[in-house]
């Protein structure tokens, strides 16, 4: 077989896999296009696993922009398309969670200030173990308020780092000889991301203490407030 017609099939498989991007997805620009046309032994696993993701903003943008770095010359130092999906899945969980966060702290009966002068006023009136139980909740939505700001500023840290990595893909195109030195910005990305894995452990045993206090509580001896 000559290289002209391995050519024409690589770039016939090419054209067919940004087809079924086109319409798995729907919203892919004409680079996308340009690129799984070219690079697609290397973009599709990563465009195909981003296009579940059309629900968090997060993961899609961070498979897009590993895919679009795939076809500048930092490609050498990016992580590969397995290491990439699990990335995304993190991130995924981790914008599910504070989307959780979100809807649970909005409704009224988890209102921070309520529950405060709930406490103060059992307290007032004598009712001590009632008092520590409704203290307790104000203990809690605390945390759960202190974790959502957590979630908050790492995504938001995650996505500054992976729209720096979309521009330093274009600025390494047009500077190849800079392509090593980006390797650190890289390596701060998948960090992280993968630093999202100890928000997650701590979540766990926020969920583990306020079992453990809940059943304390229920057996009526409540415990002092932490530090």
């Amino acid at each position: 077989m000559s290289l002209g017609l391995l050519g024409l099939g690589y770039v016939g498989i090419g054209v067919v896999i940004a087809i079924g991007a086109l319409v798995l997805r729907r919203r892919i620009s004409a680079g996308d296009v340009v690129f799984l046309t070219v690079l697609w032994p290397l973009a599709a696993p990563l465009m195909f696993s981003g296009h579940r993701d059309e629900q968090d903003p997060g993961a899609a943008q961070l498979i897009s922009a590993l895919a679009r770095a795939q076809a500048s010359p930092l490609a050498s130092v990016l992580p590969d398309a397995e290491t990439a999906r699990v990335l995304a899945s993190r991130l995924r969980e981790a914008g599910g969670r504070l989307a959780d966060l979100d809807q649970v702290l909005a409704r009224p009966d988890f209102d921070v200030g309520e529950a405060e002068r709930r406490a103060h006023e059992l307290a007032a009136r004598g009712a001590t173990s009632a008092a520590a139980t409704a203290q307790l909740r104000v203990r809690t939505l605390a945390q759960l308020r202190a974790l959502r700001e957590r979630y908050r500023g790492e995504l938001d840290e995650v996505r500054e780092l992976i729209a720096q990595l979309v521009a330093q893909a274009e600025l390494v195109r047009l500077q190849p000889s800079i392509a090593q030195s980006s390797g650190e910005l890289v390596r701060e990305l998948v960090n992280r991301v993968e630093g999202l894995g100890d928000l997650f452990a701590y979540q766990a045993s926020l969920e583990a203490d306020d079992c453990h206090d809940g059943d304390a509580d229920r057996k009526y001896q409540p415990r002092p407030a932490r530090s």
